[in-house]
């Protein structure tokens, strides 16, 4: 039997905590990644600014993948 995404999972109480963590840490020397982000999709053109969040969601899917398969607990 196939399993439901959205309903057959258990959440894990610091997935919100680590992605914050994840979203608004330094990326680079003088800036944060959520500012990255925001500059990236800003811009006006719908076709841009989809391609932009594709690659913004997949890169916090790989972390919060890799973060999870990782982790020691």
């Amino acid at each position: 039997m196939t399993k439901h995404p959205a309903n057959d999972w258990t959440w894990e109480d610091t997935a919100e905590i680590k992605f914050q963590e994840w979203f608004n840490d330094l990326y680079g020397v003088y800036s944060h990644r959520c500012e990255w982000f925001y500059g990236d999709c800003e811009t006006e053109d719908p076709n841009q600014r989809k391609d932009a969040m594709i690659k913004w969601l997949h890169s916090a899917f790989l972390t919060g993948y890799n973060t999870g398969r990782c982790s020691n607990d």
